[in-house]
């Protein structure tokens, strides 16, 4: 009974770590997450529909800028291609790279894989398929902060204030 509890525990506890995920970002650097993680505490800006676009930029931009003298959190925009077509994945990131400013392209990582994993643990729903799923990550990619709700001040702020306990956390 002892060791079926344990199980129960790690099993709820992997349930809130990002899975080991590697890809490449616009810039062409390869990051491994949560190991490359970029700060002591990471926004990831998920898109699952070409759509969620705008919402993923709605989110980002102030983001980014909020971010500007906070050099212990970092960002990453991670729009999701595994639902299209292998053979034209080029295209659309040959596309993504040219709308994409040079500054941005190492924060920005496609992924084509893992997509269900990642939409469970953004608590995806069908009834916002085109939502920004964003996500405070620590170090290790335990998940401390989510939301899909359409960018506002105050979720910024919810947001800001997550990160910034979560970087100077000494722990």
């Amino acid at each position: 009974m002892r060791h079926l509890a344990a199980v129960f525990l790690l099993a709820t506890a992997s349930t809130n770590t990002i899975p080991t995920t590697t890809a490449t970002a616009l810039d062409g650097h390869t990051l491994t997450l949560p190991r490359d993680l970029p700060g002591h505490a990471t926004i990831l800006i998920l898109g699952f529909t070409r759509k969620s676009a705008d919402t993923t930029t709605a989110w980002e931009k102030p983001i980014r800028a909020s971010l500007a003298n906070a050099p212990a959190i970092s960002f990453l925009d991670m729009p999701f291609l595994e639902d299209a077509p292998a053979f034209i994945r080029p295209l659309i990131l040959r596309s993504i790279r040219k709308q994409v400013p040079d500054i941005l392209k190492p924060n920005f990582l496609p992924l084509t894989t893992d997509e269900s994993i990642w939409k469970q643990l953004a608590h995806y729903t069908d009834s916002a398929p085109d939502a920004a799923y964003v996500l405070l990550v620590d170090t290790s990619g335990t998940i401390r902060w989510q939301s899909h709700d359409p960018f506002t001040p105050a979720l910024l702020s919810q947001l800001s204030t997550a990160a910034h306990n979560l970087s100077t956390d000494t722990k």
